[in-house]
């Protein structure tokens, strides 16, 4: 019998120990995951191809553990802005993800389910966010819903498969936002998610989209919800595109969306769309919504075309009540001075009784003072 040394022996374990730690170490490597996210996640980031492949990779992966219907699919891609999600930013314990009627559910931990998006918010500054895509096994990897998520907050998946793809080119990305857009014709909720995670994109294509539905969709809702995001660039790229749809269009809905993204521009000549909109374009709802507009504005220029509009004799009487709303709007040093003028002084009588109406609502000691010498009649 072969004898066995003490040497052999401390050998032997070493080898075993080196072993151990290897296989431990490859366990690790294939269980590796975003700290963002936690439950159950595959890291699939290691492979060097392209973001199709590794989504095919995901939906095969998910076929072979036999898990069921429904899993998700995330990756990280640069956004335009820096992502917040809620109102406790920070703060949390983070967010309970789960598909709830085929759509992605977020659950800040200790409230309600909301459908996503209804709490994201944005932050000038481009930073790192990731895309979550909700599949359907059962229909070939049919794409249900996708969401923005914020990478400073943590995200449980509990029991749902999720296959973490890791960081994707944003051109890469956009094209296959682009295709499940086209994929989902006839499901507006799920093509107006895509369009909010185009939007958020920092990529020429992401803009390019943006604008070709806007122009381009059948659906007036989905066009507005791409308006919206190109409002959103606040550019002078996007401030002329803008108007540039303005003066083709023929639905009032859909203009009155192009006002509103007008008003999310930091050019100046927004602030003039605005006043000429409200001065001149043929409809009187669109010309209401301009008018609102300016008064949140607030700037000299708007504040004169409100005052403008209020005094002009031949106006309509239903402008002129939504500009002297606009006014009661502005800071109330600008607003109460402005609202005396017009209840003592303004030709029509319902005007200057809506003045008199928003002057109550201000509680300025300068609209009491006002009041006082209308009932002394100083």
């Amino acid at each position: 019998m072969k004898n066995i040394t003490s040497k052999a022996i401390w050998s032997g374990a070493i080898a075993g120990s080196l072993l151990f730690i290897t296989l431990f170490g490859a366990v690790l490597a294939a269980e590796e995951k975003p700290a963002f996210l936690s439950g159950k996640v595959r890291d699939l980031s290691g492979q060097s191809v392209s973001l199709d492949k590794k989504l095919e990779s995901a939906r095969t992966e998910f076929q072979k553990s036999g898990g069921g219907k429904i899993y998700f699919a995330a990756y990280e891609f640069l956004s335009r802005h820096k992502i917040r999600r809620g109102n406790s930013y920070g703060a949390g314990e983070g967010y309970v993800v789960s598909p709830k009627e085929s759509k992605i559910k977020i659950e800040e931990k200790g409230r309600g389910w909301n459908q996503v998006g209804t709490e994201t918010d944005t932050k000038d500054a481009s930073s790192p966010a990731a895309l979550l895509i909700l599949y359907d096994a059962s229909k070939n990897g049919e794409i249900l819903d996708v969401a923005i998520l914020d990478n400073d907050q943590t995200y449980d998946f509990a029991e749902a498969a999720v296959f973490w793809l890791g960081r994707a080119d944003n051109t890469e990305s956009v094209s296959f936002l682009e295709r499940s857009f086209d994929a989902a014709k006839g499901a507006s909720s799920l093509q107006k998610n895509v369009i909010f995670a185009v939007g958020c994109h920092q990529d020429p294509r992401a803009y390019a989209f943006l604008k070709k539905i806007a122009i381009g969709s059948d659906d007036n809702k989905i066009r507005e919800s791409a308006i919206f995001w190109l409002g959103n660039y606040g550019d002078a790229k996007s401030l002329a595109d803008l108007k540039d749809i303005f003066a083709k269009e023929k639905s009032d809905s859909v203009k009155k969306q192009i006002v509103f993204a007008l008003q999310l521009s930091r050019q100046k000549e927004a602030v003039e769309e605005l006043i000429r909109i409200a001065r001149q374009d043929a409809s009187l709802d669109v010309r209401k919504q301009a008018v609102f507009w300016l008064g949140q504005k607030a700037s000299a220029e708007s504040i004169k075309a409100l005052k403008d509009i209020v005094g002009e004799p031949d106006e309509d009487t239903k402008l002129k009540d939504q500009a002297v709303f606009a006014i009661s709007q502005l800071p109330k040093d600008k607003s109460v001075p402005m609202l005396i003028d017009i209840a003592k002084s303004n030709k029509t009588a319902s005007i200057r009784k809506n003045a008199i109406f928003w002057l109550g609502q201000s509680g300025d000691p300068a609209a009491l003072k006002f009041f006082e010498e209308i009932l002394l009649k100083k």
